[in-house]
């Protein structure tokens, strides 16, 4: 059965070489990394996870601090008063996972929803960037090598700085002439 897998790549590759298809790649990565509008959302975000985790270990000590005291005077309190201090951690203890689930986690945590609000129209605009290079250049694909699904590539089809120069000369509150 492999056998049959690797003749039909082989095959396969083999057609679209064999069509003259001309294919580059570029780094989104770098590009990201070169483009002001990139960092300054990054940056946002970043300063906001910050922020909410400190939020977030404020109450997680909280609820140790809880934990402790209870911990340590639970011999010396009546059962009215550690039903009540427990059912006060276990109410803390939700809030403190709520709280994670509701901006921590992935997909739906506000942070990563942040992070892709305010990348998707750079995101956008690099699309159109590749588009316009591609198109002008006569590339019928191109390829992101920052995913690490390229094994091998050669300089000579790499996009990446003229995607960088483009993008840089636009800005994400321009139309751009398609």
């Amino acid at each position: 059965m492999k056998k049959y897998i690797i003749i039909f790549i082989v095959l396969t590759l083999s057609v679209l070489l064999g069509q003259g298809q001309k294919i580059g790649y570029v780094d989104m990565q770098a590009i990201f990394a070169n483009n002001d509008d990139a960092r300054l959302a990054m940056a946002d975000v970043e300063k906001e996870s910050k922020r909410l985790q400190v939020e977030l270990e404020n109450k997680a000590m909280t609820l140790d601090s809880l934990m402790r005291d209870y911990q340590k005077f639970e011999l010396m309190w009546s059962d009215d008063m550690k039903l009540e201090k427990q059912k006060q951690i276990e109410g803390l203890n939700r809030e403190v996972e709520e709280f994670q689930v509701k901006y921590f986690s992935q997909p739906n945590g506000e942070i990563y929803n942040m992070y892709a609000a305010r990348m998707a129209p750079i995101e956008q605009l690099v699309k159109r960037s590749i588009d316009m290079i591609a198109a002008e250049n006569g590339y019928d694909y191109v390829l992101d090598i920052s995913q690490g699904i390229v094994l091998y590539t050669l300089d000579a089809y790499d996009l990446t700085d003229l995607v960088i120069e483009k993008v840089n000369k636009m800005s994400i509150n321009q139309d751009v002439e398609e």
